[in-house]
């Protein structure tokens, strides 16, 4: 998982690159929940991060393995704002240092170096614009996860699961 943790990394180096050049416009903090309302996808890495709070939270069913990304998406759409499981009373992530990668990347628009606009809002208190968001190799971290998720979990295909699911299994992969 070393090199997991090491992509994780460089996600955070980015985020706090963006918020440290606009701290007035990126006022994410702890207790911060803006971000942490809907159901969202994560990969079996994240998941196996997760492993130990598992028992925490309800089912919802074994994993994503079948589902396109369009059906995942109108799921979480249809769900709507559920907060996530993990967040404490006063609106703290309880898991911090291990959340997901998506939860890395969220919060704030998220551009390629490309320039392709990958998710051009932020979360309600942002107020920055993709065209001022510093660019993030995000084609580059996804190729170098979904190479890792092929090595460490074969035959596993594309599946994903919902942190609700990755709570609730019995163990890693």
């Amino acid at each position: 998982m070393e090199e997991y943790r090491r992509l994780l990394e460089r996600a955070d180096a980015w985020y706090c690159a963006v918020k440290e050049r606009f701290p007035d416009r990126v006022p994410c903090g702890k207790g911060c929940r803006d971000c942490c309302l809907g159901l969202f996808d994560i990969s079996p890495a994240d998941a196996e991060l997760l492993e130990r709070l598992r028992a925490a939270e309800p089912r919802l069913g074994e994993d994503l393995d079948g589902w396109s990304e369009r059906e995942i998406d109108e799921l979480c759409d249809r769900l709507g704002a559920v907060e996530c499981p993990v967040l404490g009373p006063a609106g703290e992530c309880r898991l911090y240092a291990h959340r997901p990668l998506t939860c890395r990347l969220s919060g704030v628009p998220l551009v390629d170096v490309s320039g392709e606009v990958i998710a051009p809002e932020g979360c309600a208190r942002c107020t920055l614009r993709p065209e001022e968001t510093p660019p993030l190799d995000a084609g580059r971290l996804r190729r170098d996860e979904r190479r890792f998720l092929r090595r460490r979990y074969p035959g596993r295909g594309g599946v994903t699961l919902l942190i609700p699911q990755a709570l609730a299994r019995e163990g890693p992969g």
